[in-house]
């Protein structure tokens, strides 16, 4: 008997585990695309995270996406695979710096600093990002690779 209930107890965990490593837990995704700035000039080699918001009593959010900006500050986002967009729902924006941006860049960059509340939707997902100046005491933390 002990031997039966370790193998079903077995079988369950597989299927399970198969289950969480499909597509069947996939958010719908939109296309997001974008532009960030600090005082109208682009922002290159930064990290922009968009990630949902929880919205009514469902425990259930979707995952976030993420892009970094190319050197005029565009981007697009990916959730599962390069470029397929962020889940179809409301989103914080954050922007941090990747190791590869300028140090002197005088943006707020930050990954804990929610710049914009957006709605994604099936269409028309493009969005300009204007991320303020940093302060003279506060200093840009450039992670290391």
């Amino acid at each position: 008997m002990i031997c039966r209930n370790r193998t079903l107890v077995a079988l369950v965990s597989v299927l399970l585990l198969v289950a969480g490593c499909s597509d069947f837990h996939k958010f719908p995704l939109a296309s997001v695309e974008g532009t960030v700035l600090c005082d109208g000039q682009p922002i290159p080699f930064a990290v922009v995270y968009f990630v949902p918001v929880q919205e009514g009593e469902s425990p259930v959010i979707g995952k976030s996406g993420q892009g970094i900006t190319d050197k005029d500050g565009k981007f697009s986002i990916s959730t599962y695979r390069p470029g397929d967009g962020a889940v179809i729902a409301k989103h914080t924006i954050r922007v941090a710096p990747s190791s590869s941006t300028d140090p002197n860049c005088k943006a707020d960059l930050s990954h804990t600093k929610v710049l914009q509340t957006v709605q994604v939707t099936e269409s028309d997902n493009v969005f300009r990002i204007e991320v303020p100046r940093r302060n003279k005491r506060s200093k840009l933390m450039i992670p290391e690779d």
